[in-house]
Order: C-alpha cells, then structure tokens, then sequence
C-alpha cells in the first residue's frame, strides 16, 4: 500500500477519524477534509506520528469549489489518488410536519451533495489509479425509521446514485463499495440538528455496547482489500436487510417500535 493516496471526508471525528488512522497504519498517505480546524490538526499529528503522510482541508463538503480544492491539494501533494472516502455526513431528528426546510436542505447538500462533488471531481485520478471509492451510508440507506425523513431520503439517494456509477465505471478498473453500518460509537447522535436547527448535544440512545470506530474502520478496511459490493456489519443488519425485503410490513412496525422506544422519543407527542 506504500505511497497510495486516500481522501477521507469528514475526517476529523468519528468514523472518519478512525479511518485515517487505520489507512495510515496500512502504508496510505492521507488527505482528510472538515470544518474544525483544531480536530484535523490533531489527526494530523498523530497520522505523522505513525509515520505516513498527512494534508488537511479546512472546508465545506456542500460547496462545489471546496471540493474541488480538496481534490486539487491531493493531486498537488502526492500526485495520485487511489481510494475516496465519502464519509462526510449529518443528521436531523424531527417529524416531517414541524420540519425546517433550510435545514433539510442542509443536510441534503452535506450527505448526498458533497458525495456528488467528491466522486465528480476525483473520478479522473481514480480511473488512472483504478482506484476504489467507498461511501459510508447507513442502514437508513435502505431501510426507512420515522423522524428521520431527511437523514433516510439522503441515504437512499446515496444509495441510489453509487450503485449507478459502479455500473457506469465497471469496465474502467473502478472499485464502488458501499458500507452500510448501524449504530456504532461516536459523537454522531450528539451533533444531529432538532427541528429548530440547533444541535441535540446528547445522544438518544445508549451507546453501550455499540461497535468502536476502530473496529468499524477495520472492517472497512477489509471490505475495501476484498473489493466487497456491500458491506453491512452486523447480524442484525443483516437481518434488518431481509426483513425489508421479504416482510416490509413487518420492518414497517419493527423500524416503527425502534425509535418509538429511543430515549426522548418524538413519536410518543405525536
């Protein structure tokens, strides 16, 4: 893996973060997008410290020319680009009714729109690398849960375009996986946006017990050297997928019940 080249959006937190650091430790020189400037300082650092190289991009993953920044620094830097990241992502918990439509918007051009920009502008160097791409969905990404309409649609459109463009790039060499996790340690839960806009600043579930960033990251990692089509984590992901295929009746009440019963659950007023 000596001398390759990734690009990790939303790379300052979370899963991000975790991949930056499991793709350094396998010999990849690391570009890393985000909006906190001292977080990606940080990662960084410790990327140096392990001894592979790092650049970072204080940016916003929904504007168009931000992107193509991000893509420009890559090529600038080390001259390739041989895996994109498209991890980058926010979500919003309210019913649709009492929805604000700027921030669904917002959410919009994050998930869906910065993967659009990102794979559009990197699509040239990936070609020539025969690279891969890898989009961090969700289990939302087919799979419907209530009070979450804008984090689900974004997903599904997620879902929706990668799957095209791995049809579009099969005879050019080009590796599309799409891994789909369900809830796993992060701050995630903590920064999704209420109805108002503001964020929640707690998480709505318990989170013990919930799969490390870290022992995401690896499984990403291995999806990607097997050059998997689809990655779902867990076995009752796994299952979740059948359920929906094969009973959507019986997902309906199921995904219905999930967040019925999540802590401060919005359905319980409505």
């Amino acid at each position: 893996m000596e001398n390759k080249v990734v690009v990790i959006t939303g790379g300052s937190s979370g899963a991000g973060e975790a991949l930056a650091y499991k793709f350094s430790k396998e010999g990849f020189n690391i570009v890393i997008g985000g909006t906190n400037t001292e977080r990606l300082k940080k990662v960084k650092s410790k990327i140096e410290s392990i001894g592979t190289k790092c650049k970072f991009l204080v940016h916003d993953i929904s504007n168009q020319k931000d992107v193509k920044k991000m893509v420009d620094l890559t090529i600038k830097s080390f001259g390739r680009l041989d895996v994109l990241i498209c991890n980058a992502g926010i979500s919003y918990r309210s019913v649709f009714e009492h929805i604000n439509l700027d921030v669904f918007e917002k959410l919009f051009k994050i998930n869906f729109f910065g993967s659009i920009y990102s794979v559009k502008y990197s699509i040239p160097y990936l070609i020539k690398s025969k690279g891969s791409i890898i989009a961090i969905s969700s289990l939302n990404g087919f799979i419907a849960t209530p009070t979450r309409s804008a984090y689900v649609s974004s997903k599904h459109a997620m879902q929706g375009f990668f799957d095209s463009i791995r049809l579009e790039l099969k005879n050019k060499g080009v590796h599309v996986m799409v891994a789909s996790p369900g809830y796993f340690e992060s701050n995630f839960r903590k920064n999704t946006l209420k109805s108002d806009g503001n964020k929640e600043g707690s998480s709505s579930r318990d989170e013990k017990g919930m799969m490390s960033t870290e022992v995401l990251a690896d499984k990403i990692f291995m999806g990607y050297k097997s050059k998997n089509r689809d990655l779902i984590f867990t076995f009752r992901g796994k299952l979740a997928h059948l359920i929906k295929n094969w009973f959507p009746k019986l997902a309906d009440r199921l995904s219905y019940n999930e967040i019925l019963n999540e802590r401060e659950s919005l359905l319980k007023d409505y």
